[in-house]
């Protein structure tokens, strides 16, 4: 079990664009962020891999266990608080006059019209960790590199700013979940958002132990209010129970 856990606030500053459904020549971003994404753009992975590869197949597992990244950190995907959408065509093809489907050897479509999410819109997700290290305060997402802006605090887990509970009933917790990382909780109730590269659950409620944080000012949270985090999560370890 991890001995911290860091809750983070994302604000957009730029056009968050990634494929996350393709319909013919529309690409829609989807509002929930891939916990896999967030890895990278934290600086976990490290070195972090070539911005050109040539296979075009996705390194996630070999990247998170060879740089032992796995074994010390654990980013939950991100959930939306505030999003809004905008429709944005763009082209990047010199001739103007025909479409050859060409193969590309990067990570990018030559031409389209994408849903993108706008500046200003916030996100909420949590890193657990060995040790409270410092979290970079920008960072880069989607094929853009939209720059985000991010605020976070750590608790230590299983002391009194963040105790370990297991309530009776099943709990609504406070982050999406990816079914490949669930640990040992009982999935109770949930909805199934797909995208690449694997679906998310959302609006989950477990019956387990969970991290339970308190409200903060920081967050601009209501006094009342307690964050329930599930806790034994780890990359690619997951074992689903319904």
């Amino acid at each position: 079990m991890f001995a911290y856990i860091a809750r983070c606030h994302i604000t957009l500053h730029d056009n968050l664009y990634y494929a996350s459904h393709e319909f013919g020549r529309f690409y829609e971003t989807e509002k929930y962020l891939h916990n896999y994404g967030l890895t990278y753009a934290l600086g976990l992975v490290r070195p972090a891999p070539p911005f050109f590869t040539a296979s075009q197949e996705p390194r996630y597992r070999e990247d998170l266990y060879a740089t032992e990244v796995a074994y010390d950190y654990y980013v939950t995907p991100a959930r939306p608080l505030h999003v809004d959408f905008a429709l944005n065509t763009f082209k990047l093809i010199d001739a103007h006059y025909y479409n050859v489907p060409v193969k590309e050897s990067r990570n990018r479509v030559v031409f389209g019209r994408a849903k993108e999410i706008t500046p200003g819109s916030t996100f909420e997700y949590f890193v657990y960790s060995q040790i409270p290290r410092t979290l970079p305060h920008w960072i880069r997402l989607g094929k853009w590199l939209a720059k985000a802006e991010m605020s976070y605090k750590w608790y230590s887990v299983g002391t009194g700013e963040a105790p370990i509970v297991s309530p009776p009933e099943a709990q609504r917790i406070a982050c999406p979940l990816n079914p490949l990382d669930i640990a040992d909780q009982q999935l109770a109730t949930f909805d199934v958002v797909m995208m690449p590269p694997s679906s998310l659950l959302v609006n989950v409620s477990i019956v387990g132990p969970c991290c339970c944080l308190p409200a903060e000012p920081l967050f601009h949270d209501e006094p009342s209010k307690d964050i329930h985090v599930p806790i034994g999560m780890r990359y690619f370890e997951g074992v689903v129970k319904t």
